[in-house]
């Protein structure tokens, strides 16, 4: 049993009521100690660490609001990357909440907020959306956060990158990604998603630099026109623009005919369907049903979200099906602790 499958039976067997729930530490000496994101909210205080089973000094604890990550190059994901570096962590747990006052506030009612403050319309930036990150599903915003760090050149393809959701109100958890799939996929650039150990992070000196106001989510909302695209990419049902993009059609549709593609199932896109109206953002799994449904094809122009580019559907497909994220059944907290 690894580190994270203990920590979700525990959780699960105490709230229960077993009262002998609990970690044995030193059989996860290796795996310890453990760097979490989480949201700025108060109510996580009491939570954690003790809802993971773990001690504080085991515990490195990394906060924002909303536990939002940009980039795997932003501000955010260097913290988590000096944490790992610098401080010795070994996991890395992006843990969303329940309630999250970040996915319940609009626009409005932040520029009213920041009005009661005395901070008028006109001194905040011009996208509120964008800048502060605004999400509307936490599941997807952590989702989001977790293929982030997984693919960020920063962390190393040994330490696993978990995502957990927590119930503010009772402190029960749902390990909705689990790390251990993820590990030996190291990422450079959204070409590379194949599993390969032997792949490592790009020099530091290579990255971009870093933008610490940086706040910045995907353009487009489910349903807008294709027309915000502009001429960066053609519309034409099965017309694909660039060399490249037509190199990998002619490679990967010969596949269909024996089996059917696969996507990353904790990978976000956002893709242009049949009626020329960009959808998403939809796991890999909810592409796979599109695909089965015909309401997409191979040659559906996709953006994987995070990224600027728009390529044919085939461009982002698995060589063959990664192993899906296991959801364990509901777990519990000891009363009282």
């Amino acid at each position: 049993m690894q580190l994270f499958e203990a920590i979700v039976d525990a959780n699960h067997r105490a709230l229960a009521g077993d009262p002998a729930a609990g970690l044995h530490l030193k059989d996860f000496a290796n795996s310890l100690p453990v760097v979490a994101l989480t949201c700025i909210d108060p109510r996580l205080n009491p939570l954690m660490p003790q809802v993971l089973g773990i001690p504080e000094e085991q515990f490195i604890w990394l906060r924002n609001a909303g536990n939002i990550i940009t980039s795997s190059t932003s501000s955010t994901m260097r913290s988590l990357a000096l944490a790992c570096s610098i401080k010795g962590g070994r996991e890395i747990a992006i843990i969303g909440h329940t309630d999250c006052r970040v996915c319940k506030t609009s626009v409005v009612e932040l520029t009213e907020r920041f009005r009661a403050l005395g901070i008028d319309r006109s001194r905040l930036p011009d996208n509120l959306t964008e800048f502060f990150g605004l999400f509307a599903s936490e599941r997807q915003n952590m989702m989001r956060g977790v293929e982030f760090a997984r693919q960020s050149p920063l962390i190393g393809p040994k330490i696993p990158v978990h995502g957990l959701l927590v119930d503010i109100g009772s402190g029960k958890l749902e390990w909705v990604v689990n790390g251990y799939d993820g590990l030996g996929i190291a990422v450079t650039d959204e070409k590379t998603l194949h599993p390969s150990p032997s792949v490592g992070p790009v020099p530091l000196d290579k990255l971009p630099a870093f933008d610490l106001g940086e706040m910045k989510f995907p353009d487009f909302k489910i349903g807008e026109t294709v027309s915000a695209i502009g001429a960066a990419v053609s519309l034409t049902p099965g017309k694909v623009e660039g060399k490249e993009d037509r190199t990998i059609l002619k490679r990967v549709e010969p596949m269909l005919a024996e089996e059917a593609l696969k996507f990353h199932h904790a990978t976000l896109f956002k893709v242009i369907g049949k009626d020329e109206k960009i959808y998403g953002p939809v796991t890999g799994t909810d592409i796979e049903q599109w695909l089965t449904e015909g309401r997409i094809t191979t040659a559906s122009l996709a953006q994987k979200v995070g990224y600027k580019e728009w390529k044919p559907l085939a461009h982002f497909a698995e060589k063959r099906a990664l192993p899906g994220v296991p959801v364990p059944p509901p777990i519990h907290l000891r009363k009282g602790s």
